[in-house]
C-alpha cells in the first residue's frame, strides 16, 4: 500500500525549482489544445497544435535550463568567476556584493547577458523557427493528400473507362492524360503560394523585447513574460493571415494570467474564505515538530498557549524607538549599545538567520520584535530552521538570494498558524490545547493547502486547455462566419464573399 505523503507532495508542488508543477499544467495544456484543434480543424489543426504544444512545453521544461548550463560553460572558459553567485539584493541579503571582489563588473555583465541571450534564443525559436516549421510541415501533409487524391481519382477514371470499353467495345474513350489534371492541380498550388495573406507586425518585436529586458534581471515573472512578448510577436508576425494572428495574440496574451497568477489567486481566496494559513509545509513541519517538543505531554489553556508561543511586552514600542532602524534594519552593534547588550547572547543567533552584509551582522525590525519577546515561536535556532526548510535551504546559504518578502512572509506564517489554532480552538469549544490538538490542526492546515494549490493548478489548467481555445475559435467565428481554421482556410475576398458574405474585420 503507497504512503502519500501530503507534505511531501506539497512541498513540490510550491517549490518553483521542481519540474512536476510546470509539467502538470503543460500536459494539460497540450492535451487540451491539441483536442480542440482536432475538433475544429481535423487532423491538419490537431497536428499543429500538438507539435506546437508538445514542442514548447519540452523547451520550457529543459530548454532553459540547458541554455543556462552551457552558458555558464562558456562563461568557466571565458574565465569568468562566482557564475554560482545570484545577483539579486536587498536590506538583508546581497550575495554578489558580499562575495563576488574580483571582476565583479565582469561576472554581473556576464550573467545578465546570459539570460538575456537565453530569452533572445527562447524568443526566436518559439516564435519563428518554431511556426516556419509546422506551417511547413502542413504544406507538406496537405500537398501528399492532393497528389494522393489526384492520383486516386485518375486510377478511379481509368478503370470506369475500361470498364465502359469492355462493355461496349464501339465506345470511343476521352482523353485521360494526366496533363489534364496535374496542370489545375499545379495552378491551384501555385495560386494559393501566390496570395499575400500574411500578418505584418515583425517590426514591434524589438520594441516589445527592449521594454521588457530591463526587468530580465530582478523578477522571474518578468523574465517570463518578456520571453512571452518576443514569442507572441513572432508566432504574429509570422502568421498566415490576420486571423490567425488574431489568434495567436488573443491564445497567449490571455494564457499569462492562467500561467502565472490564476493558481496563486484561487489559493489566497480559498485561504481568505476559510480562514486557512498559507503555510509553507515544511516550515510547517518544522513549526509542528518544535511545538511538540516545547509542550511534551502538557496542556495549556487557550490563554496559556498564547503567551507560551508569543508574548510581546508591553514596553516594547519604548525599546523600538531607541534603535536606529535604516530601512526597518539595524546592525548588531547598534542593536545592543541600544539594548545595554541586556540581549546580546540572543540577538547574535539571531543575526546568523542571514550572512553578514558587507562584514557587519545585521537584524531586521521582525528579528528585533523576536529578540524583545518571549515565547516558543521567537528562538533563533527554530526560526532558522523553518526558514531554511521554507527556502529549500537557501536562506542560509551566502551565495543564493532569498527576498526579505519570503522570508519575512515565512515568520509571519508561523505567528498566523499560531493565531488561528487560538481561534479554531475557541470555535470548536475546547479548552485546553495538547499535542493531540496541534496535531490535528497542522494536518487540517496541510490538507487544506494542498486541495486549494490542486484546485488553482485546475483552473489554470481549464482556462489553457479549455476555456481560452473555446473563446479563441468563438471570436473567429463572429468575425468571419467560419468555423474554419484559420491557417489552413481561404480568407480572400472572392472566397470571403462567396462563403459567407462577411467582410473581416
Amino acid at each position: 500500500m503507497v504512503n502519500f505523503n501530503t507534505t511531501r507532495a506539497l512541498s513540490t508542488l510550491v517549490n518553483p525549482d521542481k519540474i512536476l508543477p510546470v509539467a502538470v499544467i503543460e500536459t494539460v495544456g497540450t492535451v487540451g489544445r491539441t483536442y480542440q484543434g482536432y475538433k475544429r480543424g481535423g487532423k491538419v489543426e490537431g497536428r499543429e497544435r500538438f507539435r506546437e504544444e508538445t514542442t514548447g512545453a519540452i523547451f520550457w521544461l529543459f530548454g532553459v535550463k540547458i541554455l543556462n548550463k552551457v552558458g555558464d560553460f562558456l562563461g568557466k572558459k571565458a574565465g569568468i568567476k562566482n557564475l554560482d553567485v545570484d545577483l539579486g539584493k536587498d536590506e538583508l541579503r546581497a550575495p554578489f556584493l558580499n562575495n563576488v571582489k574580483d571582476g565583479a563588473a565582469k561576472t554581473a555583465i556576464f550573467k545578465f547577458g546570459k539570460v538575456a541571450a537565453s530569452a533572445a534564443i527562447a524568443t526566436f525559436f518559439m516564435g519563428f523557427v518554431l511556426p516556419k516549421l509546422n506551417h511547413k510541415l502542413t504544406e507538406m501533409s496537405q500537398n501528399r493528400e492532393k497528389q494522393n487524391n489526384s492520383e486516386q481519382n485518375i486510377n478511379t477514371l481509368k478503370n470506369e473507362t475500361l470498364q465502359k470499353v469492355s462493355d461496349n467495345a464501339s465506345y470511343t474513350a476521352p482523353s485521360l492524360g494526366f496533363s489534364l489534371i496535374a496542370p489545375s492541380m499545379d495552378k491551384f498550388v501555385d495560386g494559393a503560394k501566390k496570395q499575400d495573406i500574411s500578418f505584418k507586425g515583425s517590426g514591434h518585436v524589438v520594441d516589445l523585447l527592449s521594454t521588457a529586458a530591463y526587468n530580465l534581471e530582478n523578477k522571474t515573472a518578468w523574465r517570463l513574460m518578456s520571453t512571452d512578448v518576443g514569442m507572441i510577436a513572432g508566432r504574429v508576425a509570422n502568421s498566415r493571415n490576420k486571423i490567425e494572428g488574431f489568434e495567436f495574440l488573443f491564445r497567449d496574451t490571455s494564457a499569462i494570467y492562467f500561467y502565472l497568477l490564476a493558481t496563486p489567486h484561487v489559493v489566497s481566496l480559498l485561504n481568505k474564505m476559510t480562514g486557512n494559513t498559507p503555510i509553507h509545509p515544511d516550515s510547517l513541519e518544522v513549526y509542528k515538530n518544535h511545538l511538540l517538543n516545547a509542550m511534551g505531554n502538557n496542556k495549556f489553556s487557550i490563554e496559556e498557549f498564547r503567551k507560551n508561543t508569543k508574548d510581546i511586552p508591553k514596553e516594547i514600542s519604548d525599546v523600538l524607538t531607541k534603535i536606529p532602524f535604516k530601512k526597518d534594519v539595524t546592525t548588531l552593534k547598534e542593536f545592543n549599545t541600544a539594548t545595554s547588550n541586556m540581549y546580546e547572547a540572543k540577538a547574535l543567533k539571531m543575526s546568523e538567520l542571514q550572512p553578514k552584509m558587507l562584514e557587519e551582522s545585521i537584524l531586521s525590525k521582525q528579528q528585533v520584535v523576536d529578540i524583545l519577546s518571549n515565547g516558543w515561536n521567537t528562538e533563533p535556532e527554530f526560526i532558522k530552521k523553518a526558514l531554511d526548510a521554507g527556502t529549500y535551504g537557501a536562506a542560509s546559504n551566502s551565495k543564493k538570494f532569498v527576498s526579505r518578502k519570503v522570508v519575512e512572509g515565512i515568520r509571519d506564517s508561523i505567528d498566523d498558524f499560531s493565531n488561528n489554532l487560538i481561534k479554531y480552538a475557541s470555535d470548536k469549544g475546547i479548552k485546553e490545547i495538547d499535542a493531540g490538538v496541534v496535531q490535528n490542526f497542522a494536518k487540517r492546515t496541510t490538507n487544506f493547502n494542498f486541495a486549494f494549490r490542486l484546485l488553482g493548478m485546475a483552473v489554470s489548467g481549464f482556462g489553457i486547455a479549455y476555456l481560452i481555445p473555446k473563446i479563441q475559435y468563438k471570436l473567429t467565428e463572429l468575425r468571419t462566419g467560419s468555423k474554419e481554421f484559420p491557417g489552413t482556410a481561404n480568407y480572400s475576398k472572392d472566397a470571403e464573399n462567396k462563403n459567407t458574405g462577411k467582410n473581416i474585420k
